[in-house]
Order: structure tokens, then sequence, then C-alpha cells
């Protein structure tokens, strides 16, 4: 059975809810280790934000027995991402934080070349995206060889509302299990050992349910900007894809919350209602039990080696993002199952 670590998700720039992610982990007897989440103007984009920052950092390792910390690189800004093909400057500001704070990773979105909706394509070819992509990443690799670089699958990039008529979409969206394979080979010919790929499993869900809909319909969904980029050689690849298909043996660090995957007879159906596909494409941050994620799969995916599986699930009916329950239930059911045999 794969021995686990399990973390938590935190925004920097809300110290209350930072604070009872560090609490519970301490009274659960778990390592603290947490990720966390920032948003550019509200915490390291600016000055006032990064002195704030610095001080609620400050304030958990002086109340707490921090572990590790994780950086995740702020959200991408609709009109800058839309305009450059990668907003690398955020990236850099995310590395040179981490670096400061004694964090030892920032998570960085996979995608290149993005436009909102069903705007024309602005890349000429998803090799070419991938080669534009790997040298930006080798470049900000080299800026901290020891901060570790961790590459995030986007699946579909639904923005709010998640209407299914608001979201991004490129080139590198989904990260193919081949994909991460043909990754990892490329970070070991440039030896950037810093350097990861890894998976958040709803993403994965989002990526799953639109190839297996375009394996089943590709002529029907040829116009569909949404499947855009599920190449033909995508789809050669494979028959049939699962959640964690995308996960490898070599992952040591997932996002885990719960997501929809649509069934095999559904996706067949030529009308397949269009709220149907949209719930199976922008669900996720669910708590877990209440999609249906074959989480007890999950396990045997992994190495022999000590994952981190980050928690990253939204408040259930009552709840806040500080009192999040569903959050810590999602954990406790976790790691059940990474480690059925009651404490003695």
């Amino acid at each position: 059975m794969t021995d686990a670590v399990f973390a938590l998700k935190a925004a920097l720039a809300d110290p209350a809810q930072l604070e009872a992610r560090a609490a519970w982990l301490a009274r659960a007897g778990r390592p603290i280790v947490l990720e966390l989440h920032t948003f550019g103007a509200r915490d390291i984009d600016t000055t006032a934000g990064l002195a704030a920052s610095r001080a609620t950092v400050a304030r958990l390792r002086e109340r707490h027995a921090v572990e590790r910390l994780i950086v995740h690189v702020p959200v991408q800004q609709v009109p800058v991402v839309t305009q450059v093909d990668f907003d690398a400057g955020q990236c850099q500001r995310a590395i040179a934080f981490a670096a400061e704070i004694g964090a030892e990773a920032v998570v960085i979105h996979r995608y290149l070349d993005l436009v909102f909706g069903d705007a024309p394509p602005r890349a000429f070819s998803k090799p070419e995206a991938i080669r534009r992509f790997h040298a930006i990443i080798r470049d900000l690799a080299r800026l901290a060889p020891e901060i570790r670089l961790l590459v995030e699958n986007i699946g579909h990039y639904s923005l709010l509302p998640r209407n299914g008529r608001n979201y991004l979409s490129g080139p590198l969206d989904h990260f193919f299990p081949w994909e991460i394979s043909a990754f990892r080979r490329f970070c070991a010919q440039e030896g950037l050992t810093n350097v990861e790929p890894f998976v958040d499993v709803a993403h994965a869900t989002l990526s799953a349910n639109l190839f297996n809909r375009r394996k089943l319909h590709f002529t029907e969904t040829a116009d569909d900007p949404r499947f855009a980029w599920i190449t033909p050689d995508d789809l050669d690849q494979a028959e049939w894809l699962a959640p964690f298909d995308f996960v490898d043996p070599a992952m040591s660090y997932l996002h885990v919350s719960d997501a929809c995957l649509l069934a095999a007879a559904e996706l067949a159906e030529a009308d397949l209602p269009e709220l149907r596909l949209v719930e199976g494409i922008v669900s996720e941050g669910l708590e877990i039990g209440t999609g249906n994620l074959p989480f007890a799969l999950l396990p045997n995916r992994l190495g022999q080696g000590r994952p981190t599986l980050v928690v990253e699930v939204e408040p259930g009916a009552s709840e806040t993002h500080i009192d999040n329950g569903a959050q810590l239930r999602s954990l406790e059911r976790l790691a059940v199952l990474f480690d059925p045999t009651p404490a003695v």
C-alpha cells in the first residue's frame, strides 16, 4: 500500500483560512503541509500585498511547526493570457516569493495561447505549442534550481459562472497521459531535475469526458471549440480514458477532489443533453463521495514513494471557506483508502 502525505490548500491572502487549515492538521496529528493559493493583486503582485504575505507566513511559522509549503502561481488574468502566449512574469514572482519564504515548490499551470470562448485559435499547431512551452519551463527552471516546479494539467478551463459558456481554451489544456510521458522525457533530456508534471484528478475528469465524447462523435464535435485541441493524433493514442489513467507511478504530487465522470452509455447518445455535457466539463472541487470518481483505485496507480495529495474541495452547504468541513471530511476519506488499518 502506497504511503501518502495529505495536504490542504489555503489562500495566502486569507490569514484566518490559512490558520484554520494549519490548526486542523496539527489537531489531527498530521504534518502541516499547505499549498498557498495566490491571487496576484491581493498578495504577491503588489508591494502592500507582498508585505502582508510575508507577515502572514511569518505568523504561521511562529504559531505552528510547518513542515512544508508550496506556492501556487496566481490565477491567470483573462486580458493578459489571451494576448500573450504565457504569463511568465507571475511565475517569476511566485518563484521568487517561494524562495524567500522557504517554500519547496511552485505550482504552474500548463497552458499557452489561450482564447476566450469560441474565439479563433491563436496557436498554429499543438507540437509547436509544446515546443514553446518547453522553452518557457526550461528558462523558469533555471531561475531557482532549488525550487521544484510542479506543472499541472488544466483540463477544461472553466470560468465563473460555470455555465458552459465562460471558458478559456488552448492547445495545452489536457496534458494527456502520452503527453505527460513526453514531458518527463523532455525534462530528463534537458537535465531539469527540479521540474515534474502532476495531475489534478478532477481536471483529468474534465479532459476524459471531452476525449471520450470526441472519440465517439468526432464529426458531431468538429465545430465545437471545446473539443478543438483534441486532435486525431490524440484519439489514436487510446480507445477510452479514465481520470486515473493520467496518474503514473512516478507522480509525487496530486490535486484531489471529486468530479462528475460521464458514463460510456450517455456519452454515446447522439442527443446527449447540453446541460449534462456541461456538468461533465465544469464539475470539480466536489467533496469526495459526492461525485463518482473511483478513489479506491487511486492508491494502486501511484508508486512506492510517498506522494503528496493536496485536497482542494469547495465548502458544503452552510459551510464557509474558513470552516470547510467538506475539505476535512474528504481528507479523512482519502486517508482511509491509503491506510485502511485503524490506529491502535
